[in-house]
This record gives C-alpha cells, structure tokens and sequence, in this order.
C-alpha cells in the first residue's frame, strides 16, 4: 500500500482522537460541574482539550499533505516541475526536484533534488510547530492533573489522620 493509505489512516484516526478527547473533557467537566470541579479535574479537562487540538491539527496538515501527495502522483500534461515542490520552492529549485516523500514526523511532504538538497512542501508553516506546542502543552497539564490529585489525596489523608488521632 502507498503512502496515499498512510495518509488516510492519519486523517482519520487523527479526527477520532480529537472527538474522543473532546468528548472525555466535556464528560469530565459536566460530571463535576465546571464550577465545582477541583483544579486536577480542570487540568484533565484542559490537557484533553489541548489534546484534541493537536489531534486535528496533525489531522489537517495530513490532508494537506495528502492533496499534495495526489497532485505529485498525478502525472500527465503540466506535471513537471512538481506543482507543491514548485510553490514552495520556488522555479529553480523545482527545476531540478526529481522526486517526493511523504514524512510523518513532523508532517510534511519532502522534495528531493538532483544536488541531494531536500525540502519541505504541502503544509502550512503554522501547522508543525502548533502541533508540537499543544501536545507538549497536553502532556504538562496531564501531570500537572496527577501532581494536584497526589496533592489532594495527601491532604485528604493528613485531615483524617488528625481527626483519627483524636481522643
């Protein structure tokens, strides 16, 4: 199978983990009550929210790769110079662009030329470095919701462990 599969398995599981995340925050946050809910439940409801944003933002620079992908693979009349190489390359570089590959990590679509010199094309600049920044963003507030649940349990514990003690 193709990279234009892999593409598609990404938009895909992609958009359902940014519905399932955003499904959890708002399950997490009408159980508590938004105003009710102690700040580890806020911090779980907010690292799955940032969470989903990552997801679909991955999920659409993965469309956009995939477009580009398509317009590559096209061939035919006005195939050459590669259309996504050329736009973001510019005519000399695409003049001399002999293939491309699809990256993952971080999404992109590669553009190789004749001098070995490669390229990025087919996403949006935004894209990239939005993605890294929310799932980092994501995974801080996912242990910050552990570090204040630890916090409460403990205090929780030291207020009946006082109130144990008592004659």
């Amino acid at each position: 199978m193709g990279d234009w599969f892999l593409l598609l398995l990404l938009i895909v599981v992609g958009a359902i983990a940014a519905f399932g995340l955003c499904g959890y925050a708002f399950s997490t946050l009408s159980t508590h009550g938004v105003r009710r809910a102690n700040t580890a439940t806020r911090f779980r409801a907010l690292a799955a929210f940032a969470g989903a944003a990552a997801a679909a933002l991955y999920a659409w620079g993965a469309l956009h790769v995939l477009g580009a992908y398509v317009e590559v693979e096209d061939g035919g009349t006005g195939s050459a110079p590669i259309r996504p190489c050329l736009a973001a390359g510019g005519p000399q570089k695409a003049a001399v662009t002999l293939r491309a590959d699809v990256q993952v990590v971080p999404i992109r679509l590669v553009c190789h030329t004749k001098t070995g010199e490669s390229y990025a094309a087919g996403v949006p600049g935004y894209v990239n470095p939005a993605v890294a920044f929310l799932a980092l963003s994501s995974a801080l507030l996912a242990v910050g919701a552990g570090y204040a649940s630890e916090l409460t349990a403990r205090e929780q514990a030291r207020k009946q462990g006082e109130s144990g003690s008592r004659p």
